[in-house]
């Protein structure tokens, strides 16, 4: 597959799953299975807290999107994750109304494989060191910048250090939500 030509057919507002897996795997990240998204959902809970959707909903996100959960492995450990899916019209419209809920989320809300996203949510980024960070934090830019960049891509952090972190890769502060920020298309 030519990523960069089928990126450019879809004209920023990709529709399959496997672009989005293989522009992670340009950065080291694999997707998760099942017994994966377990180990990641216990990462993230250490690192961000127990604010974190349960494994189950993480899970079906999975297995409705296809290419939403990512992880980094180094020396068989799970160093790095990178939890993501497109939003549909429906999903852009909750989330611009502050009802839209990352923690027990509605994959009503997700963009189906095939069908045109109106937004790109980065759901959750973790990291136990600094190759991990790195990694997980080159892949949503460039899933941004190759895949989703006619749409307006979200992600609401959660520590001081994720504030920094999504400023630094070009993430503004939301006009009227805090703690929600956007990249604009």
């Amino acid at each position: 597959m030519n990523l960069f030509a089928e990126a450019g057919v879809q004209d920023g507002r990709n529709t399959l799953p496997q672009n989005v897996a293989a522009v992670a795997a340009q950065h080291g990240l694999e997707i998760l299975d099942a017994a994966a998204i377990r180990e990641a959902r216990a990462l993230a809970v250490r690192l961000i807290g127990e604010g974190v959707a349960s494994a189950d909903s993480l899970i079906e996100l999975q297995s409705k999107f296809g290419a939403a959960l990512f992880g980094l492995r180094q020396e068989g450990s799970l160093t790095g994750l990178l939890a993501a899916f497109p939003l549909n019209a429906a999903g852009l419209s909750a989330l611009e109304a502050g009802v839209f809920d990352a923690v027990a989320l509605d994959t009503g809300l997700v963009a189906r494989p095939g069908e045109d996203p109106a937004a790109y949510y980065g759901w959750a980024f973790a990291a136990t060191n600094h190759d991990g960070g790195r990694a997980v934090m080159m892949a949503s830019v460039d899933i941004h910048r190759l895949l989703y960049w006619a749409v307006p891509t979200y992600a609401r952090a959660v520590t001081a250090d994720g504030s920094r972190a999504l400023q630094r890769i070009g993430f503004r502060p939301h006009a009227t939500q805090t703690s929600l920020f956007v990249i604009a298309p």
